[in-house]
């Protein structure tokens, strides 16, 4: 049995082996196939073909009578060599089912069969399928080409440009949401009954512990207050009225019932706003709350027409979405390179700032520079 598993591994690795060599080879023949097409079309030009002459005379009379003339044929070898690779490749996914019909391999590599083309702008098509070769060696974990200028070079402006165009596409998309909602679409209305309704109990739950927790958290620190302001508004109410005014007409008692009158007010007063608040940060409140909550829904649900409400409604929603078409229109991509730009110098003055630390350490004296003295002295030590 172990046999078999060594045996079998071996057979798989050989025939990655094999598929590797495969595609080396096939790079290689692209490569070129293309420079040769590229060189071949430009010899057509009398300019270049002079220049070519007073360089290398021997080879341009043998590739004007020789090669050019038969640029068809040669080309349809490598053609020939490229249908050849691509149904080997086709029959191993078929035997090893890669795909889910056998005829999906054809479909998924039309580029290949394109590229065989031998016409014009076709046979150009054969750098993807360089591509697709380089890009499959470098998932297989073969070669790797992730650190290299040329791929951070791609893969920085490939980035770019997705941000740009997916940038484009929502901004277009928010413009549209937004003239909907100036022009009385039913956008608003979808959301308040599909995403403010179905969140009502979260969203009174959430009202009820705020007011729970403001009420608990702050009230004890402004009681005093609130009570002197309850008095301070009762005296000047009572010292406003005539009724009290009369009150202190009464011999001896008049001015003793007026005070008592007014500090029983106060503090009923306060005793009723104390009482409200100390309700409001218990569980008391939670129904109260349920209540004005329902209340408030169904006051945005009302089919009537209540116009100042569907200006807010529609004012709200078109600066929200205002502040979201500035904050896509922001280019990232910007901002990254301002930030690496800024690294990248960072960690260059590091390195400045660190050799220059070395360089000082160096010299005896410490000093930036060599002690002339101390060099002097070792050098006729050294000679003696």
């Amino acid at each position: 049995m172990n046999g078999m598993t060594t045996q079998g591994k071996t057979v798989r690795e050989g025939g990655q082996i094999g598929f590797f060599l495969l595609d080396i080879l096939m790079i290689t023949l692209l490569v070129v196939n293309l420079a040769w097409i590229v060189f071949d079309w430009l010899f057509e030009y009398e300019l270049i073909r002079s220049y070519l002459y007073q360089i290398a005379p021997d080879f341009t009379d043998m590739y004007t009578a020789t090669v050019h003339p038969r640029f068809i044929l040669i080309d349809l070898m490598f053609v020939s060599v490229f249908l050849v690779e691509f149904f080997i490749r086709w029959a191993m996914a078929v035997y090893h089912r890669m795909y889910h019909r056998w005829f999906f391999f054809p479909f998924i590599h039309f580029y290949d069969l394109l590229g065989c083309i031998p016409v014009g702008g076709f046979r150009f098509l054969r750098l993807l399928r360089i591509i697709s070769i380089t890009y499959r060696l470098q998932k297989n974990g073969i070669i790797d080409l992730s650190d290299t200028a040329l791929i951070r070079f791609i893969r920085k402006y490939y980035g770019i440009l997705l941000e740009e165009l997916s940038d484009r596409v929502t901004l277009n998309i928010l413009s549209d949401i937004q003239r909907e909602v100036r022009n009385g679409g039913p956008v608003v209305d979808r959301i308040v009954n599909e995403v403010v309704m179905p969140q009502r109990e979260s969203l009174v739950e959430w009202m009820s512990h705020r007011i729970e927790k403001v009420a608990n958290d702050n009230y004890d620190g402004y009681r005093d207050d609130i009570r002197e302001y309850v008095q301070e508004r009762i005296n000047k109410a009572v010292d406003e009225n005539e009724e009290f005014a009369r009150l202190e007409q009464i011999p001896i008692f008049g001015s003793l019932v007026r005070n008592t009158i007014e500090k029983a007010i106060g503090d009923m007063v306060f005793s009723v706003i104390n009482g409200i608040m100390q309700d409001l940060a218990s569980e008391r409140n939670r129904v109260l709350i349920n209540e004005a909550a329902d209340v408030l829904f169904d006051a945005i649900l009302l089919k009537e027409e209540d116009t100042e409400l569907n200006r807010l409604v529609v004012d709200t929603v078109d600066r929200s979405l205002e502040i979201v078409k500035q904050q896509v229109m922001v280019q990232q991509w910007k901002l990254r390179d301002l930030a690496e730009d800024e690294e990248d110098f960072r960690r260059r003055l590091r390195e400045e700032l660190m050799k220059t630390a070395d360089d000082s350490d160096s010299y005896p004296d410490g000093s930036s520079t060599p002690n002339t003295g101390t060099t002097r002295a070792a050098g006729i030590k050294e000679n003696r």
